[in-house]
């Protein structure tokens, strides 16, 4: 791979980009501005489809109230080879651990501007507690009948009781 800071053989840039759009987005835990842009090789060598982090850049990146966004960690990526005069396309990564989320920043290059914005991440919905099924009536009291005195399974009743033989069980009388 070449690096892409070769000087070029006319007066031009070595590599001249037009923007196309320009995105937000999260990347590897950075806020990062992406710029996707067409990019020209003017050198008289061939162009080398990958990614850089050393290249000459005529963007600029600030706050949206006008301050420099800090440690802003660039990369570009071409997506294929590029023979000398040729436009292909890419993207200029723009990422910075200092860009909050709910913030916006502004890319600059040349006289164009585009306003980036940062939406806060949707906050995790609390977890439901979980609802507890009521308990079953013990086995060893023989139902439920409120008291826990036997089981005839008329739970409240405090009328009078009558027993089944063995008299664990009972009924209204």
């Amino acid at each position: 791979m070449t690096t892409p800071t070769a000087s070029p053989s006319s007066g031009a840039e070595p590599l001249a980009y037009t923007v196309t759009s320009v995105t937000g987005k999260r990347v590897g835990g950075d806020n990062c501005a992406i710029a996707y842009v067409l990019v020209t090789n003017n050198r008289d060598t061939s162009f080398d489809g990958g990614t850089y982090h050393k290249f000459p850049s005529p963007f600029r990146l600030v706050t949206a109230k006008g301050g420099a966004v800090r440690s802003v960690a660039k990369s570009l990526t071409i997506d294929w080879d590029l023979l000398p005069g040729e436009e292909g396309t890419g993207r200029i990564s723009f990422c910075a651990g200092g860009i909050a989320s709910g913030s916006s920043v502004v890319l600059h290059h040349g006289t164009r501007e585009w306003k980036v914005a940062f939406p806060k991440p949707k906050p995790k919905p609390k977890p439901k507690r979980p609802v507890k099924a009521p308990r079953p009536p013990s086995k060893s009291s023989g139902g439920g009948d409120g008291g826990g005195h036997g089981g005839g399974g008329y739970p409240g009743y405090t009328g009078p009781r009558c027993y089944a033989p063995g008299g664990k069980t009972w009924h209204p009388c």
